[in-house]
């Protein structure tokens, strides 16, 4: 699946070799909902978005891995049927030479448009682009979790109740041992690529806060070729956040941190979704097997492997009715 903006950039030519005293530096086309922006390619063949603001002022530019920004500066821009000419655009270049490190570029592009609209000020351009140049930082970066548990927790995102209130709750600081925090919940996702429904946990996982629901979700996650990409699970949760560009901006801030550098092999990788759909069971964490007790206080980071084969799964309805986020988060089914 291809973002409009991807598409877009497949159908620009390769820039020609730059030429005369003012080389044509940016070779774009107006974005269809926001004509005064443009999207790209720069003259090295690199995809590039261009804003424009209705005021202007000194910023210093940032040059990072991956990304580039100048903010309002003279660019020579030139587009298919119209003269060139040079305007006062900030503009965002990706530099990495991976295919599809350039595509998620691209798609990001789409949310930043959203978020700072047809006729911003440089302000919130500053403010939109800080946050694509922190996502690009966090591509550099090493991998923190396994595909398949970032799989699991997107799925689970997409069939809750309310997918806006899950990316809310997803990697919260409220309670940062468990996947998704929020009020009176903690919820916990676990994948597993063996279909045995044995996952590890912490002391704290197994025994949540007082005055809280702890939940746990397991899932049946495997490869498949023919199956749904990480990215296409990534839009479809998009599109269930429709009119929310911060919280898209969120879903994809967290996957870039949780991928890291991994991020251009792992956003094609396919998985099975039937198998994760229907695998996919709740318990309650107060009934996971663990150690519970008899933990001396000098001791920390208890960690374990527990069998839930023979661990009844919970009651949506009951979970349901004694949570008032467990409504939101649980699969809607």
């Amino acid at each position: 699946m291809t973002s409009s903006l991807g598409q877009m950039l497949e159908t620009i030519p390769a820039p020609p070799q730059a030429q005369g005293p003012q080389p044509v530096r940016y070779h774009v086309r107006p974005i269809p909902e926001a004509p005064a922006h443009y999207f790209g390619k720069t003259s090295a063949g690199l995809p590039c978005l261009l804003l424009t603001s209705h005021d202007s002022a000194a910023k210093a530019p940032v040059r990072l891995t991956a990304i580039e920004v100048s903010f309002a500066v003279p660019c020579r821009i030139a587009i298919p049927g119209e003269p060139e000419r040079t305007e006062i655009l900030t503009a965002v270049s990706c530099t990495s030479p991976d295919a599809e490190i350039q595509r998620y570029f691209a798609h990001v592009c789409e949310t930043i448009l959203r978020i700072i609209g047809a006729q911003p000020s440089l302000r919130a351009i500053i403010d939109a682009v800080a946050r694509l140049v922190d996502l690009f930082q966090k591509l550099s970066r090493p991998s923190k979790r396994p595909v398949t548990g970032l799989f699991g927790e997107l799925l689970v995102i997409h069939l809750s109740a309310s997918p806006a209130a899950a990316v809310q709750a997803w990697r919260s600081t409220v309670d940062e041992r468990f996947d998704f925090s929020a009020g009176d919940l903690r919820l916990e996702v676990k994948a597993s690529s063996t279909r045995q429904r044995a996952h590890s946990f912490s002391l704290e996982q197994c025994t949540p806060p007082a005055g809280t629901a702890g939940v746990l979700i397991s899932l049946f996650v495997e490869s498949s070729g023919g199956g749904l990409s990480l990215l296409e699970l990534m839009q479809r949760i998009e599109s269930q956040l429709g009119a929310e560009p911060d919280l898209i901006m969120k879903l994809q801030e967290t996957v870039a941190d949780a991928l890291g550098a991994s991020a251009a092999g792992a956003l094609p990788m396919r998985f099975d979704e039937k198998l994760a759909r229907t695998s996919l069971q709740v318990y309650e964490l107060a009934a996971v097997p663990a150690i519970r007790a008899g933990i001396p206080t000098e001791v920390s980071q208890v960690r374990f492997r527990s069998d839930l084969s023979r661990t009844p799964p919970a009651s949506l309805g009951s979970l349901s009715g004694q949570c008032e986020f467990a409504r939101l988060l649980l699969p809607a089914r």
